[in-house]
């Protein structure tokens, strides 16, 4: 048991601590606020000190579990209070009173205290209180707290959709002063006929039981302007469980509307250029690779070509190129990371390779000029970019490939006799990435081919497509070309992309694609 008490002076707190009922009991003396404390309090003691006893008493029985309460009263005041409060219809039965006197006080904690006893001993289940506050916390003063303060618009209605309790807010976004100016109301008195109807509508099926919660975003008409509001309603019932109306938030959310349609538009928007910058490169990134015939008019290599971007605009690049000596020069450039920096960065590396035709049949020149081009360029916006890529030149009079690698690995040579391994492209260190590093001078090698040698170029799409950890690497992919070597290409292609979507489980590959296939008749 805890025996709490209030503005009492020195003989009166002796007198309660000498009380014989309070014997085992714990007693504080407390200081105002009581309210939100953490004390259990079973039974209170207030002194004739106290200010304000009205509202202290009503606070009191308006908390979810209130105390047995003893109010001392002076004998000057008490006939006067004592009939006040006992008829006050905030003050709980739990309250009891007293005059300043010792035989009146002995009487009021017996009083008091049986009260307690009595109550203690019938086991009484508060939960229909409610369990969203501690003891010494008024459900009815959290309400208007939160009905008072929040900017909300907040609503409790009849069965017929009047208003029976509404925020502050609500009432001044209504023109109102006071809630008691709304209570009463419908919405038809506040807003306009067609939303009025509507939610008339609604919260009859909620108070009839035809529904059992509703949310709904709805523009109505304010003050003469359209505003967007969200609301959500659901059934009110009363402590016996009948059905009495309904009750519900709505939040005013025009701003947020504004600026999702502002998102909206600019999203278009910008789509609307992405997609016109994807249709740009798409005409930069050549797609029709040209034709290579000796003198007789027969073809002297076959080509075949993959290119697919994972977004809309791609940081891979390919290119080939007849040089003067009818030989072919091939690009394949992998761009750091996506999107449209990626993208200005394939654009400034396909005009670099026309600036750089006449270097076309030397690749480690070609490299050399195309790094410090890039170096140049990107080094002044402070931004880390950077792309690799592999540079080949085939002489196709004497069927010899020199090739030249920055970055990474980008090129496998599968020999047409079936005995021989596919090989990735060795035999010269592989360079700085380009547009890394300045005055970079890189290695070339070169591969003697064999009618009916297939070299592929491809990108880290291919070889870093993933399921988990595991990659589909280069490994299963030098594999996969042993086995196909005698496909046509663009099939042999086709079952390429399909062997890496099966290995990965889906079709939409992470990063960008970028394959040629070229053959030796």
């Amino acid at each position: 048991m805890s025996v709490c008490y209030l503005s009492c002076d020195e003989s009166l707190s002796l007198r309660i601590r000498n009380y014989p009922g309070f014997s085992e009991a714990e007693i504080i003396e407390v200081k105002l606020p009581i309210t939100a404390s953490e004390i259990d309090i079973d039974l209170l003691i207030t002194g004739p000190d106290v200010k304000n006893l009205e509202r202290l008493t009503a606070t009191i029985s308006d908390w979810n579990l209130p105390p047995a309460t003893l109010c001392i009263i002076d004998e000057s005041e008490f006939e006067q209070q004592v009939e006040f409060l006992s008829h006050h219809p905030r003050v709980g039965r739990s309250i009891f009173f007293c005059k300043n006197t010792p035989e009146a006080i002995q009487v009021g904690l017996d009083q008091t205290y049986t009260f307690y006893k009595k109550r203690a001993s019938l086991n009484i289940d508060n939960s229909i209180s409610g369990n969203f506050s501690t003891n010494n916390i008024s459900p009815r003063w959290l309400f208007q707290t939160m009905m008072e303060h929040l900017d909300e618009y907040i609503y409790f209605k009849d069965s017929d959709s009047r208003f029976l309790a509404v925020s502050q807010y609500l009432t001044t976004k209504c023109g109102k002063t006071s809630p008691d100016q709304v209570l009463g109301l419908s919405d038809f008195d506040l807003f306009d006929q067609e939303h009025a109807q509507e939610a008339y509508i609604d919260e009859r099926k909620i108070a009839t039981g035809e529904l059992n919660e509703l949310y709904k975003e709805e523009k109505i008409l304010k003050n003469g302007k359209l505003v967007w509001v969200a609301s959500r309603k659901l059934p009110l019932h009363t402590r016996s469980n009948y059905l009495a109306g309904s009750f519900g938030l709505s939040r005013d959310i025009t701003e947020a509307k504004d600026l999702h349609e502002k998102l909206e538009q600019n999203h278009e928007r910008m789509q609307a250029e992405l997609v016109l910058a994807r249709n740009l490169q798409d005409t930069l990134i050549q797609q029709r690779a040209p034709t290579f015939l000796n003198a007789e008019g027969c073809s002297t290599l076959e080509i075949a070509t993959k290119y697919i971007p994972s977004f809309h605009l791609s940081g891979d690049f390919f290119s080939i190129v007849k040089t003067n000596e009818n030989g072919a020069a091939i690009l394949v450039a992998d761009v750091m990371g996506h999107g449209v920096r990626a993208a200005m960065v394939t654009a400034m590396i396909q005009i670099a390779v026309h600036q750089l035709r006449d270097y076309a049949s030397q690749p480690a020149e070609f490299m050399t000029r195309l790094n410090d081009m890039m170096q140049r360029t990107i080094q002044p916006s402070g931004q880390p970019m950077f792309a690799t890529a592999a540079y080949s030149y085939i002489n196709l009079e004497a069927k010899r490939l020199t090739h030249v690698q920055a970055g990474a690995r980008h090129g496998i040579h599968v020999p047409a006799e079936p005995s021989q391994m596919a090989t990735i492209f060795s035999g010269a260190p592989i360079g700085p990435a380009l547009g890394l590093l300045p005055d970079t001078q890189y290695a070339e090698a070169s591969i003697l081919l064999e009618s009916q040698d297939e070299i592929i170029l491809y990108t880290d799409g291919i070889v870093e497509a993933a399921i988990g950890d595991e990659e589909y690497s280069e490994a299963r992919l030098t594999d996969f070309l042993m086995q196909h070597r005698r496909d046509q290409l663009p099939e042999m292609m086709d079952a390429l992309l399909q062997s890496v979507q099966a290995f990965t489980h889906t079709k939409e590959l992470e990063d960008d694609v970028c394959l040629i296939a070229l053959r030796i008749p």
